[in-house]
């Protein structure tokens, strides 16, 4: 009788993991405040592509076209979101740390 080998997670799958995680990291909070101006109302003529899924890949909305990019009021709620989502991601240090 063969013995039936356990299918791991997929490759698509995986790249999911890998990116949630790499989202969390606090680096990836400062560079995407620090880039979040790029997604602004310059991009006249063009837009903004939003797509949004929980962790675990459950899509919460279809994807969406922001039209000539996103306004200064979203830009700063997502830098709100952003700082909030860092302090959290930072809240537990080493012993060795100064706070």
């Amino acid at each position: 009788m063969e013995k039936v080998k356990a299918k791991g997670p997929s490759k698509s799958d995986l790249q999911r993991k890998v990116m949630e995680l790499t989202g969390q990291l606090a680096s990836t909070y400062h560079f995407a405040d620090a880039n979040l101006y790029k997604a602004g109302q310059d991009l006249f003529g063009s837009g903004v592509l939003l797509q949004l899924h929980a962790l675990g890949g459950r899509e919460l909305i279809e994807p969406v076209v922001i039209r000539d990019g996103l306004s200064p009021e979203t830009i700063l709620a997502l830098r709100k979101d952003i700082a909030r989502s860092y302090e959290l991601a930072t809240m537990l240090k080493p012993k060795g740390v100064s706070k």
